[in-house]
């Protein structure tokens, strides 16, 4: 039956896979489970759980994660790894302790994760919710000494409902002595997030810029932004250093060559509407403006300085701390 039942629902296959980088739960180590004793998993770590997330086929975030905290999901004392990004939005659950590494499952809008009781050393990830249409989807992955050793995936498709347990296919009868034997369910209670600074900041190096230049800098931006004046191959040439017209360059999507000029905006380009400058900022030799677009509201770093007069850009990246606001479209 679950061949059919996934087979009516196909395009929903990616979100039974994942990358090499969750790892697979029959080939773990045997290395003796160590108590975590730092605060903060090393950056390394960090690095390659962004890169798993990013890499991940499951419906994930265009925006980076930024914020993080611990939760024990099976009781043993060591932490796994909740991220989420800046709005809360999408996230990920990571298993992260000495000489093991996998993500345990994704999270977004339509599957917010909980967790259950933990019973005989072993936790539980769960999410489950509408997969579209008349498709529910449900994925457990079960946990011990904060290893994966059990991943079960389950679709209902109106009353027909499949599921594999580690890829294997399960019969009726097995589905349902799985599920009876599970421990309660409970909500997750998040606690403090902690704030990883994930900002590009190679895109927009610092200057050091007098009181009197930033007040000229920061009315340009508002200028430059509030007037479009940024959509201008004339502008842009005139208004940026080589280095950032490289920038804008690389940053280009289409064929041929051309200048990303949606750099400057938010992350949603195509919006129309509104578009103002709400507020400016400098920290540490870089300009955030905040600014709303069509509706979305965002904030940008721009590196500026000026030369001869002139004010000159040096660079622009997205603030990923800064949760973006996304306008709900009314019929």
């Amino acid at each position: 039956m679950i061949k059919r039942v996934f087979a009516s629902a196909a395009l929903l296959s990616a979100v039974l896979m994942f990358t090499a980088c969750c790892g697979n739960p029959n080939k773990q180590n045997n290395q003796e489970t160590v108590l975590q004793d730092r605060l903060t998993p090393y950056p390394e770590e960090f690095a390659a759980m962004q890169t798993c997330y990013e890499e991940a086929e499951d419906d994930h975030g265009w925006k980076p994660l930024c914020k993080w905290q611990y939760v024990d999901l099976d009781g043993d004392g060591i932490q796994e790894v909740w991220m989420r990004d800046a709005a809360e939005e999408y996230g990920a659950f990571f298993a992260v302790s000495d000489g093991y590494f996998s993500m345990i499952g994704l999270e977004s809008e339509r599957f917010r994760p909980y967790t259950r009781e933990t019973r005989d050393g072993k936790g539980y990830f769960c999410k489950s919710g509408s997969a579209g249409g008349p498709s529910y989807y449900t994925e457990i992955v079960t946990l011990q000494n904060s290893r994966i050793v059990q991943r079960y995936n389950e679709l209902q498709v109106y009353e027909d409902v499949g599921a594999e347990l580690d890829g294997q296919e399960l019969s009726q009868e097995e589905i349902t002595a799985y599920k009876e034997a599970l421990p309660e369910a409970r909500e997750f209670e998040p606690g403090e997030w902690n704030i990883l600074d994930v900002t590009d900041y190679d895109r927009v190096p610092a200057h050091d810029n007098s009181a009197k230049d930033d007040r000229i800098i920061m009315d340009f931006i508002t200028e430059m932004y509030n007037n479009s004046l940024y959509v201008e191959n004339e502008f842009l040439e005139e208004h940026c250093t080589p280095r950032m017209l490289q920038q804008l360059r690389d940053d280009y999507e289409y064929d041929g060559e051309g200048y990303a000029n949606w750099d400057f905006r938010s992350e949603n380009n195509d919006s129309v509407g509104e578009s103002a400058v709400l507020n400016i900022e400098k920290i540490d030799g870089r300009y955030y403006y905040e600014a709303v677009d069509g509706g979305w509201k965002f904030r940008n770093i721009l590196s500026a300085f000026i030369q001869d007069g002139i004010v000159m850009f040096d660079g622009i990246t997205v603030d990923p701390a800064y949760p973006v606001f996304i306008p709900s479209y009314e019929e």
